[in-house]
């Protein structure tokens, strides 16, 4: 398609606040993430990679549908090729941007956040979220631009790259690397009315496991559950799985970027020992290396890590693929993502599904047995609805009066985390998707864990803002 540019065509955008958080922008559509937003998103990435050719992609959310055709028309507008992939799962969009060398590409997602919430991930040329760095870049880029013109004739508004097609190039590569199971497995899925309904079933189908489907229907208002895949959302899950006498489980987010896996018992794997496990069967492959955990990633995983030989590295939370890219490692994870740099720097659940149900196969045992030999840690978790802001400093002075003689250390890398001499440890953070306060916490006794939550609530609740 060609059109002529009038010389004097301005596109006037208002000075817009857009905050990078974890993973790109995300906040509730019409009041936090706007149509406005995006357009200064894409203004920022023009203005740092220049015309290039860009995909985009967006999860089952009808909010999505709008700001991805917003980020098309954008980049189009800039003079860039733009391949609109459709509504796929964030980790295939970050596979075609490497295999098909774009320039960089746009998820148009809120992953695992309720319905209400929008989003846009940035994805560079190898198929990695942008760095801390470079968003810091696009911040100050979008900061600056009150308005901004396109004063050049526009030659190419870019095309369209069928979703089926994308789907197809990616199924491919997993299907390449991977030879029928040698053991066929009865495996639920749910795909938590996300974008993994037409691929992980598929998948493992094509592999020779007998799929049962749950939530594998893209729906915006996700009927069957909230798209964040813990325990507390999957009770039907669970259940169903031990019901119909299924091998194993298998859920995703509303982006598949994340999985978690329920065993034959219908118990929800804890996120460290899923990790744990599909460290070990990387490491049988590249013995050892850099292994680059978040700063919230269970000490049962360090541990797994250290016993392998492998060195291990803390990071803040949805930066793991950046250590990871760094130090040039073997293996990033942050609860219930997992990063396999042999396939690619991104956050892959359908690819890590596949990876496990292949190791359970060839060795011909089930996922608790595989699970089994991981060192038992009890991690809980508490979100609290705080607005998202806790002053860091009252944390660190109500925590030393809480425990005193008991600290070990502090670690401020992201939120604030206290180590106990007991190998236990607490940590509160202000989220980075969410206007919430995190509170996590370990211990090797689950009566530690236990009380340990309940003073972490205590401390989030007297230091936020």
């Amino acid at each position: 398609m060609s059109q002529e540019a009038d010389q004097s065509t301005e596109l006037n955008v208002p000075q817009i606040r857009v905050k990078f958080g974890t993973a790109g922008i995300r906040g509730i559509y019409g009041q936090e993430v706007s149509m406005k937003d995006t357009i200064a998103v894409c203004y920022a990435v023009h203005q740092l990679l220049g015309e290039g050719k860009f995909g985009v992609g967006y999860d089952s959310r009808r909010t999505s549908v709008i700001l991805a055709n917003i980020a098309c028309s954008a980049m189009s507008w800039y003079g860039s090729d733009v391949e609109c992939y459709g509504m796929i799962p964030t980790p295939v969009l970050a596979f075609n941007i490497k295999n098909s060398r774009l320039h960089a590409g746009f998820s148009v997602t809120a992953s695992h956040n309720p319905a209400e919430y929008a989003g846009v991930k940035v994805f560079g040329t190898d198929g990695i979220e942008f760095s801390l760095e470079a968003e810091q870049k696009l911040e100050q880029l979008v900061l600056k631009s009150e308005r901004y013109a396109k004063k050049e004739g526009i030659e190419n508004f870019g095309g369209t790259f069928e979703n089926d097609e994308a789907v197809a190039l990616y199924k491919a590569a997993v299907l390449k690397r991977n030879e029928p199971a040698k053991k066929s497995f009865k495996i639920v899925v749910d795909c938590a009315n996300g974008t993994a309904f037409g691929v992980t079933p598929a998948l493992l189908s094509d592999l020779g496991h007998h799929v049962v489907t749950l939530n594998a229907h893209p729906s915006e208002r996700f009927p069957g559950r909230q798209p964040e895949p813990m325990f507390e959302t999957l009770g039907e899950v669970s259940s169903f799985t031990k019901t119909v006498h299924a091998d194993f489980g298998v859920a995703h987010d509303g982006d598949a970027d994340r999985l978690v896996m329920i065993d034959e018992a219908g118990r929800v794997v804890p996120d460290y020992a899923l990790s744990a496990v599909v460290l070990k069967i990387i490491a049988e492959k590249v013995k050892k290396g850099n292994v680059i955990i978040s700063v919230n990633s269970s000490s049962a995983l360090e541990k797994t890590a250290q016993d392998l030989g492998c060195n291990v590295e803390r990071s803040r939370l949805g930066k793991t693929f950046e250590e990871l890219y760094k130090r040039k490692g073997i293996f990033a994870s942050e609860p219930s993502k997992m990063v396999d740099p042999r396939w690619g720097y991104w956050e892959d659940g359908i690819y890590t599904a596949v990876l496990v149900s292949q190791y359970l196969a060839e060795k011909r045992i089930s996922l608790s047995e595989a699970v089994s030999s991981i060192p038992v840690y009890y991690n809980l978790q508490k979100n609290l609805e705080l607005g998202g802001s806790v002053d860091y400093v009252c944390v660190k002075a109500k925590v030393r009066e809480k425990f005193g003689d008991e600290i070990e250390k502090f670690d401020e890398l992201d939120g604030v985390k206290v180590y106990l001499k007991s190998g236990a440890w607490l940590m509160v953070r202000s989220s980075g998707t969410e206007k919430k306060v995190r509170v996590y916490v370990e211990s090797p006794k689950e009566s530690e864990a236990v009380f340990l939550l309940k003073d972490g609530i205590s401390v989030a609740l007297a230091c936020s803002k």
